[in-house]
């Protein structure tokens, strides 16, 4: 994979991909919002946008600097844990929007590079649409609908020679799960089979195996260290 763009690439899931994409020889459009990605690196092209704004997928589209784009990953997203009787509309539009409203626009905007490329979409969920999870409905339903967009763009965009496919990330040691109540986190990990969280690196590698492999569309692979075997 000669070109690469990442969307949240300052998170602690799109500073491993970016830095996996580098490692493996690889140009990378890094997006960011607020906080620069950490890699500085000749091969990474740092683009400031903010994607929830209407004009954002358009405008980091017009940022790609070659004709073809190879692999798209979609690291935007996120939630802040909060209880279903306290969650507010806003909350929920706003998980919507980031976690599944973005990654569709993007893709939309970068159809074209993608398909001079034969390129492929990895989108990330999470083992929450498939769990509950600790961080709330707004974050369950968001990747939940992050499935289903993988399944419906691989189906339609095969005959452009794109493939779409999603890797679901269980606990994984980063900002968001430092975030939980301890008591929940201890939780999460006994109901683990590995007894721990899985790392950004680990995401990472799931992330570019699935991306190469040329015959698989419309999948998702968890990578959760076995909770969702309970």
């Amino acid at each position: 994979m000669k070109h690469v763009v990442v969307t949240g690439a300052s998170g602690d899931l799109g500073t491993a991909v970016v830095a996996r994409a580098v490692a493996a020889g690889a140009e990378v459009l890094a997006q960011y919002h607020s906080r620069p990605p950490e890699l500085a690196h000749p091969a990474v092209t740092p683009v400031r946008v903010d994607l929830t704004a209407d004009s954002g997928p358009a405008e980091l589209a017009a940022a790609v600097p070659w004709e073809g784009v190879d692999l798209l990953v979609h690291c935007v997203g996120g939630a802040r844990a909060t209880p279903f009787g306290e969650l507010g509309t806003a909350a929920w539009r706003e998980s919507l929007q980031l976690n599944v409203e973005v990654p569709f626009t993007v893709t939309r905007e970068l159809l074209g590079p993608l398909a001079a490329a034969r390129g492929a979409v990895v989108n990330l969920s999470s083992v929450a649409a498939f769990t509950g999870g600790a961080f709330g409905p707004h974050y369950a339903a968001a990747k939940a609908a992050v499935v289903g967009l993988t399944r419906s763009a691989a189906r339609e965009l095969g005959e452009r020679g794109i493939r779409v496919n999603c890797v679901a990330p269980g606990p994984v040691a980063s900002a968001m799960t430092d975030s939980l109540p301890g008591e929940v986190l201890a939780g999460l990990l006994a109901s683990t089979a590995l007894r721990r969280v899985v790392t950004p690196e680990e995401v990472a590698d799931t992330v570019f195996a699935i991306g190469a492999a040329t015959g698989v569309t419309g999948q998702t692979l968890v990578v959760d260290g076995g909770r969702f075997l309970h």
